[in-house]
């Protein structure tokens, strides 16, 4: 049985209908150049922190398009293969408490991020589209991944 990722994303408006953000849900994997950087010399007194951090959700191309489109935006990185599906890596950050349960995340745990959709100019590029990343309001801790002992394939001594 494999795990299937989700992502889905739901505009709030205003009593006129205009689109003031988006609440965005996410499910997927920490991979190894996705695990959180933290930074803890933040904010006027320089005693905030804030964690950045990647999420790889596979197979949900579509919906992520969708969302994409319509902010006419990116997401750090897109790829598709016949044999892997398609793989998207949103970029994430989570500030104070947030940002330690962030940083407690390790390569192949897979979790569960919900917050606001975020567009962050391109300083270094400006001609490039926006990219667009999450600020996280939740963070869960789905699973771990297993590791392989080293006692797993052992027969004991008499």
């Amino acid at each position: 049985m494999s795990l299937k990722d989700y992502f889905s994303f739901e505009s709030i408006r205003d009593k006129n209908g205009e689109v003031i953000c988006y609440h965005i849900t996410m499910i997927g994997t920490i991979e190894a150049d996705g695990t959180a950087r933290m930074r803890t010399d933040l904010g006027e007194g320089g005693d905030k922190k804030m964690a950045f951090g990647r999420l790889t959700v596979r197979g949900q191309d579509k919906k992520i398009s969708v969302l994409t489109r319509e902010t006419n935006s990116r997401i750090w990185y897109h790829s598709y293969t016949e044999e892997e599906g398609s793989i998207d890596i949103i970029s994430y950050t989570a500030k104070d408490w947030r940002a330690d349960e962030a940083y407690a995340f390790n390569e192949g745990d897979r979790v569960l991020i919900e917050g606001r959709a975020y567009i962050r100019d391109n300083s270094v590029n400006p001609a490039r589209l926006p990219e667009l990343s999450v600020t996280a309001t939740g963070m869960f801790l789905l699973g771990r991944r297993r590791r392989q002992s080293f006692n797993s394939g052992l027969i004991p001594q008499k």
